[in-house]
C-alpha cells in the first residue's frame, strides 16, 4: 500500500473506525466491501497512511496485520465508544489525532485539506478541524487535539454517547472540503454509486 505525501510538519495519528451494524447494508461487513477492486478498510487505510501511529477499531481482517486494533465496549457501542477505544491504544506525542470512518472512499482527498487548516492555524483555539462539506459536517472525518480530545472523553459515558455531545465539549474549526469527498456509503445504492464513479 503506498503512502500518500503529507505536511510532515504537522505529525498526526490515526483512529480507523471499521465497526459499525451496517443495518441498512442488511449487517454486511463494511471493511470488506469492494469500490475499484479495493476493500474499504484498505482504502482508509491508504489515507492514514501519513499518520505516525494508526490504530484500527473494529473487527480483525488481514489487512490489520500491520496495524494496532482494538474494539469498544461493548461491541456496536457507537462512534463515541470506539474512539475512546482507539485514543486508549496511541502513544503519547502526535498533536492531532486523525478520525476515520473506514465508509468513506473518498478520504484521501479530505485528509491534506484538514492537515492544511490545522497546520495554518485556522484558529489558535481549535480543538477539533472537521470536514464540511454542502453544509454538512462529518466528525468521523476530522483532525482532533489530542489533549481536549481525551479530556472531552473523560467527561461523558462513552458507551451511551453521541458524536453531537462530543464535539459540544469542543472548540470546533470547519474545513470546506472537494466535493464528494466526505460521502459515505450506508445504503447499497450508495454503495452502487460509488463503484459507477470510482472504477
Amino acid at each position: 500500500m503506498a503512502a500518500l505525501s503529507y505536511d510532515a510538519a504537522l505529525p498526526f495519528d490515526a483512529l480507523v473506525l471499521s465497526g459499525g451494524r451496517a443495518r441498512r447494508l442488511g449487517g454486511a461487513s463494511k471493511p470488506e466491501l469492494e469500490i475499484a477492486g479495493e476493500q474499504l478498510i484498505v482504502t482508509a487505510l491508504r489515507a492514514a497512511s501519513g499518520a505516525r501511529t494508526t490504530v484500527v477499531v473494529g473487527p480483525q481482517t488481514p489487512h490489520h496485520a500491520l496495524e494496532l486494533t482494538t474494539r469498544e465496549e461493548p461491541q456496536g457501542g457507537g462512534p463515541v465508544a470506539a474512539i475512546a477505544a482507539g485514543i486508549a491504544l496511541l502513544p503519547d506525542g502526535a498533536q492531532w489525532v486523525l478520525v476515520l470512518a473506514c465508509d468513506t472512499p473518498r478520504a484521501a482527498h479530505a485528509v491534506p485539506v484538514l492537515l492544511a487548516a490545522a497546520s495554518e492555524g485556522a484558529s489558535a483555539a481549535a480543538e477539533v478541524v472537521i470536514g464540511v462539506e454542502g453544509g454538512h459536517r462529518q466528525p468521523l472525518l476530522a483532525l482532533y487535539e489530542r489533549r481536549a480530545l481525551g479530556r472531552a472523553l473523560g467527561d461523558m459515558d462513552v458507551n451511551s454517547a453521541s458524536m453531537r455531545s462530543l464535539l459540544e465539549r469542543l472548540t470546533v474549526v470547519e474545513a470546506a472540503l472537494p466535493e464528494g469527498t466526505s460521502r459515505d456509503l450506508d445504503t447499497w445504492e450508495d454503495v452502487e454509486q460509488a463503484r459507477r464513479e470510482l472504477t
